[in-house]
């Protein structure tokens, strides 16, 4: 487990005379903000003002040289003149992102922020004037607990012997270490080897596999993963496996009360909260008592709802 401390800050990119922006920086040009300090790093809002989606970037400015790699949290609001968010017809505002910045991957953003056609309709009308507000949170790592597991992912990636349990999910078969189970889970504890869980045991014991329903194999692969290791599994995709993969890891944290999958889970999906998800998402947090995905969710809902009340 690693104890985080979280540091916040916001800045805003003002653009002041969007007609005369267009003729300088012309159609695939960018404007930047200010530069601006979030937990010992300097950052700059990037904006394509004049692209046919209006895009808007977060950037670490290193100037070049090699930095530490820092993952931070952040969102984007349109702004009007009076300060008040502008809610575009794009669902990607006020999602929040997360993402990690290093010396080669710099820069992350929302690519269509607004149509150019709607900001110059609707936003731009009579002051030729709108400013994007940029919300970034940043978690440092602090004092993390000895991790008296380290290594264990060896057995799993290794040779299968010493594996004594056999698990049969979706058709395929999975081999595991009896006491890594029952060590990480209480659950796999009750079922490898206490006295209520004698047909495991036996099953265990004889050579046969135990089946698992309710859950895919992939799935189950990344749920062994994670027990061996304590990281969540990479996902080769830019976001729909990755979640598909969080919902169904979510699922087996609470089958197997492993809270500390629950909370990677909540992470995960956290990141991925839009207009779009935040109430389903919400109820999944509910159902399976992840309270970091619950807290992420209700704050989503709670800053649309306060930006469209001051519109």
């Amino acid at each position: 487990m690693v104890v985080g401390k979280t540091v916040a800050g916001s800045h805003v990119l003002t653009i002041d005379g969007y007609a005369k922006t267009m003729e300088a920086v012309g159609v695939g040009g960018s404007v930047e903000s200010g530069r601006f300090s979030v937990g010992g790093h300097s950052w700059y809002i990037e904006c394509f003002p004049c692209s046919e989606d209006v895009s808007v970037f977060l950037c670490l400015d290193h100037h070049g040289a090699e930095v530490e790699a820092v993952t931070a949290r952040y969102k984007f609001v349109l702004l009007d003149r009076a300060g008040e968010a502008f809610l575009s017809a794009r669902s990607r505002q006020l999602q929040t992102f997360t993402n990690t910045f290093s010396s080669t991957d710099d820069s992350w953003g929302v690519d269509e922020i607004i149509r150019i056609t709607e900001l110059q309709s609707s936003l731009l009308t009579d002051n030729d004037y709108f400013r994007v507000r940029c919300d970034v949170a940043i978690v440092r790592a602090e004092a993390p607990q000895a991790q008296p597991r380290l290594g264990l992912g060896d057995l799993l990636a290794g040779q299968p012997a010493g594996r004594d349990v056999t698990f049969e999910v979706g058709g395929e078969v999975f081999m595991a270490h009896r006491c890594v189970l029952a060590a990480r889970s209480t659950v796999f504890m009750a079922e490898l080897f206490g006295p209520g869980g004698k047909q495991h045991q036996n099953a265990a014991d004889d050579g046969s596999r135990i089946r698992i329903d309710g859950m895919g194999p992939r799935v189950f692969e990344a749920f062994l993963h994670f027990i061996y290791t304590d990281s969540f599994p990479e996902v080769d995709d830019d976001g729909g496996d990755r979640v598909a993969m969080a919902q169904g890891l979510l699922a087996a944290a609470d089958r197997y009360k492993l809270e500390g999958l629950k909370s990677a889970c909540g992470d995960v999906l956290g990141s991925y909260i839009d207009a779009t998800t935040a109430v389903t998402t919400l109820q999944l947090a509910h159902k399976h008592g992840c309270h970091n995905l619950e807290e992420a969710c209700a704050k989503f809902l709670k800053d649309v709802l306060d930006e469209v009340g001051r519109v």
